[in-house]
């Protein structure tokens, strides 16, 4: 659980700084990824985690490195050894 919490923290400040870096609103990121602007509003803040396809919206809408998540996003994926 520790770690969802760290994803949201981190996740959510990533998105503020690449929502005013690309110089749109709440409302305009909520319309393009296809939810609420009080649903984008609640995971900006780090409220709520979003699902996996609004996730990828928010990756691909905002520009960031889904490579920078790979704890979170891959946690279910087995090491395995060489």
């Amino acid at each position: 659980m520790k770690i969802l919490h760290m994803f949201n923290l981190r996740f959510s400040g990533d998105m503020v700084k690449a929502r005013t870096r690309k110089h749109l609103s709440q409302q305009e990121i909520a319309e393009a990824i296809g939810v609420s602007v009080r649903q984008y509003q609640r995971i900006e803040k780090g409220l709520c985690q979003p699902k996996a396809e609004v996730f990828l919206r928010l990756v691909l809408t905002l520009d960031l490195n889904i490579e920078d998540y790979r704890e979170v996003v891959f946690s279910y994926v087995p090491i395995s050894s060489r």
